[in-house]
């Protein structure tokens, strides 16, 4: 088989589902003739562009302008047939209307990240996105109404050109209530069948669903936890750590009497309600994979909140992994993180829906680089990166001269990613960040498009990268920037949204990096240990669940301490912004531009 030949197999493989050596089965799409274009991209050369337009297009007109397919063939023969087409048919396509279509979106819950960021990016792509209203998602005063947004589903989905929802949210009601329901398995159950007969006799919209593993983290709280997490947490963690390790056969005998004392400490009515609801849990997604099997779903994301190498999560991890290994890779992925995965099934669907196939190529920054397994998290950001780019209707690439993206991964020299409040993310650029930020302006400078997933640190982006984008002058070339919550939030949703930058209008680029930038450097790495300090501690107000008053002097100074700290970098820009607490704590912020 030739280079060429391979080069347009790989390609093909994402786009249409390609069983090695020789099938490519083009996946199933309506194609209406109401005046819409299709606008095909390059595919980051223009033999792979000729090549697969022609492929796709001449597959279209074989069909009848119906279902889509491809019979095996001969290796030559195949890569004969895609030269003569795409000679015959490669100027045929035509310019995309400038609204695209509407998507039906259900988010995991109503914080900014999940549902307002991810909706604007995609309206600002040319997409018209619709989605349940907030009375029905789980939001900061109410749990979700699963049964409701069922309802809202099937009744909105008839006139969508794709369906992209979160599991969580119609079958517990959003994240957190997945972590804290008390739902019979035969409820969830009846919600899961009525998932999977959405597409009654083949009918409807491509249907993309993504739903999580139940999270272990180290230590938490009500409201976002069991009421008995607070104090039982760390204990909890601890046992489901040891068991993990117990099963792969690395405990040691002092282990072994710690996961004793563990079993006999914990109280039998927490051990009861914690594993009771993780096997429910469990259950309830490995019957979600149906939707798979049967085609109900045109792809499925399952991802792994926030976990560790050891941990509970991990173990189901292991045990759900085993499942998927079974089912096609093409049309169900499977890593860490939760937050993002919305928008990057998002941008998955418009990139088949426009028969586009983004080529991106990984850079890490010097050290471990993609070998770090970030906190929160069970796996190398390598492998992470590389599923991502895959879910998001992406194909990854050994060079970046063959790619349309480069997502530039800024990562710790050594592999240990500390928290952004860490006294070490001081602002000072050594000679590795300084390296890093200088191959991202090489690479701007030969005209790619580059993303920014800073996983440098958790819960905040790494100081002196930010200062160093803003001195070199190409903070606001890049394509998109990423640098919040865990490694895999930053990385997804930075990799979706840079994507769909290709597609934004006037200032539209400018004002999601400002989000980022003020959220994720100004605030998550600076203003909100500044202000826990300076206001909450010395007040003795709580972290979360502030009453209005309280609620209001927390934006105050969250405000001025993020002018503060943004001023001398981005100038001006903060006073552009509100800074609201949308879940009415501190863990996140919403920058809301003001209106002129």
């Amino acid at each position: 088989m030739s280079a060429g030949s391979f080069e347009i197999r790989q390609a093909c493989y994402y786009i249409g589902n390609l069983e090695f050596p020789v099938r490519c089965e083009l996946a199933r799409r309506r194609v209406t003739a109401k005046g819409k274009g299709i606008e095909f991209l390059r595919m980051g050369s223009e033999h792979m562009k000729k090549a697969v337009t022609g492929f796709l297009l001449g597959s279209l007109l074989m069909a009848g302008g119906a279902a889509l397919a491809a019979e095996p063939a001969d290796a030559t023969m195949e890569k004969d047939a895609v030269k003569e087409t795409a000679a015959k048919v490669s100027q045929q396509a035509v310019p995309a209307e400038k609204r695209k279509g509407t998507m039906v979106f259900v988010p995991l819950d109503t914080r900014p990240v999940c549902k307002d960021y991810t909706v604007k990016t995609m309206q600002a792509a040319g997409w018209d996105i619709v989605a349940p209203p907030d009375e029905m998602l789980s939001s900061l005063s109410h749990s979700g109404d699963p049964d409701k947004l069922l309802d809202w589903l099937e009744e909105n989905a008839k006139e969508a050109v794709a369906v992209v929802a979160s599991a969580d949210s119609l079958i517990y009601g959003g994240l957190v209530d997945s972590r804290t329901h008390h739902t019979d398995l035969t409820v969830l159950q009846s919600r899961v069948e009525r998932l999977l007969s959405l597409k009654k006799g083949g009918a409807g919209p491509d249907i993309y669903m993504f739903i999580t593993i139940m999270r272990s983290p180290k230590r938490s709280a009500a409201p976002v936890e069991p009421v008995y997490y607070e104090q039982w947490g760390p204990q909890l963690f601890r046992q489901g750590a040891l068991q993990d390790k117990s099963e792969l056969g690395k405990l040691s005998r002092k282990e072994e009497k710690e996961l004793k004392a563990l079993n006999h400490e914990i109280p039998r009515n927490v051990i009861a309600d914690y594993y009771g609801r993780r096997k429910i849990n469990m259950q309830t997604t490995e019957l979600l994979l149906h939707g798979i099997e049967t085609g109900v779903f045109t792809n499925l994301l399952i991802g792994r909140d926030d976990t560790s190498p050891l941990s509970q999560a991990h173990r189901e991890a292991l045990h759900l992994g085993s499942l998927v290994n079974e089912l096609p890779k093409s049309k169900i992925r499977f890593f860490a993180g939760a937050d993002q995965l919305g928008l990057v099934l998002l941008t998955q669907a418009a990139n088949r829906l426009m028969f586009t196939t983004p080529l991106v190529y990984t850079e890490y920054a010097a050290g471990k680089g993609g070998e770090t397994v970030p906190t929160y998290e069970d796996n190398t950001i390598a492998n992470s990166a590389r599923q991502h780019i895959y879910a998001s209707g992406a194909f990854p690439v050994r060079k970046a001269k063959n790619a349309d993206f480069v997502l530039a991964v800024n990562t710790p020299y050594n592999g240990k990613t500390l928290e952004a409040s860490d006294a070490k993310n001081n602002g000072a650029a050594d000679k590795y960040t300084k390296a890093f930020a200088r191959k991202v302006q090489s690479y701007l400078d030969d005209g790619k498009k580059v993303i920014v997933a800073d996983s440098k640190y958790g819960n905040g982006a790494d100081n002196a990268l930010v200062k160093e984008l803003f001195r070199r002058g190409i903070a606001y070339k890049l394509a998109a920037y990423g640098g919040w919550n865990t490694s895999g939030n930053s990385l997804g949703f930075a990799l979706a949204q840079g994507m769909e930058s290709t597609y934004f209008t006037g200032n539209a680029g400018r004002d999601f990096l400002n989000v980022r930038y003020l959220d994720d450097w100004a605030y998550q790495a600076n203003a909100r240990m500044d202000v826990y300090k300076n206001v909450i501690w010395p007040n003795h107000m709580p972290n979360s669940g502030f009453t209005p008053e309280q609620q209001a002097v927390a934006e105050k100074a969250i405000k001025e301490s993020i002018v503060k700290t943004a001023e001398p970098i981005m100038g001006d820009a903060a006073l552009e912004y509100d800074f609201k607490l949308p879940w009415s704590r501190m863990f996140e912020v919403q920058p809301v531009k003001k209106k002129n």
